[in-house]
């Protein structure tokens, strides 16, 4: 028998569980709309694609810092990415999904 403690603790991982779920969907959007961004014009800075995303540029800024750390896009300067090799195989591969 679960006591009252055991039940919200549950609850709460359950709910931590739904949350991150969530928002890893999230961040595969927000990577695949980045990189489909850069796909059609590279290189581009954060700053036009959180403007063309719609995003908040501190989220463009740290999907781009993961992306880069996937080797799927590379600094070229100031702010400034463009997609790899590797980064247009993710786009090609999520298309024919």
């Amino acid at each position: 028998m679960m006591t009252e403690q055991s039940k919200s603790s549950h609850k709460k991982r359950v709910a931590a569980g739904r949350a991150t779920a969530v928002m890893g969907e999230l961040g595969r959007d927000t990577d695949r709309e980045i990189l489909a961004i850069l796909v059609a014009e590279s290189p581009i800075h954060v700053m036009d694609i959180a403007s063309t995303a719609d995003r908040h540029p501190i989220t463009v800024d740290q999907t781009c810092a993961r992306l880069h750390e996937l080797g799927q896009i590379h600094p070229v300067g100031r702010g400034l990415y463009e997609i790899t090799d590797d980064g247009k195989q993710r786009i090609g591969d999520a298309s024919e999904s």
